[in-house]
């Protein structure tokens, strides 16, 4: 006897080539997704790295510039107080010379003499004076070449002027000084 089938057999559902193409492309979609995902995500977790070292930059920029501020401060302070020091060791050094000739001066000096203006710059020395005798200023010049210390002395004038019913002698003299001698 032969059997029919009015049922039909079940076939086994296949998929068909469409079906195999849409599986891939949405299995493709899903990986491209959980990699922008983990992209994405690891992007975010350096943009927030990157902000807190920005913010923790600023502020370390804002201490140094305080400290900058401050550093600046000291540094005109110190070139302040090295002028002052400089200048201090410039009028020490001039002086010694100062001491040197005055004490040299008035060591020399006769006492019938008496200076009126002293003037020393460049190593020159311009000195105007009074004094009761003429004698008295050539011994004076004299005692200035015996020191060593003055050379090129020259006298500029010899006036002879009253004052007060007494005759004196106002006179001027120039020379060179030497401080090493």
């Amino acid at each position: 006897m032969i059997r029919i089938n009015l049922l039909g057999v079940k076939d086994k559902k296949r998929l068909k080539g469409i079906h195999y193409e849409i599986l891939i492309f949405l299995l493709v979609l899903a990986l491209i997704g959980v990699g922008y995902y983990f992209v994405n995500n690891d992007l975010n977790n350096k943009i927030t790295s990157l902000n807190k070292e920005i913010v923790h930059l600023k502020r370390e920029l804002r201490k140094l510039q305080k400290i900058k501020k401050e550093v600046d401060l000291f540094k005109r302070k110190k070139n302040e107080l090295q002028k002052k020091i400089d200048i201090v060791k410039k009028l020490k050094s001039g002086q010694k010379g100062y001491y040197k000739i005055l004490t040299t001066i008035e060591d020399v000096l006769p006492e019938d003499i008496w200076i009126s203006s002293f003037n020393f710059s460049n190593y020159n020395l311009k000195l105007k004076g009074f004094s009761l005798r003429t004698s008295s200023i050539n011994e004076f010049i004299l005692n200035l070449y015996k020191t060593k210390m003055f050379s090129n002395i020259d006298l500029k004038y010899v006036k002879k002027r009253t004052v007060e019913n007494i005759d004196i002698n106002e006179f001027s003299i120039s020379a060179k000084v030497s401080l090493g001698g």
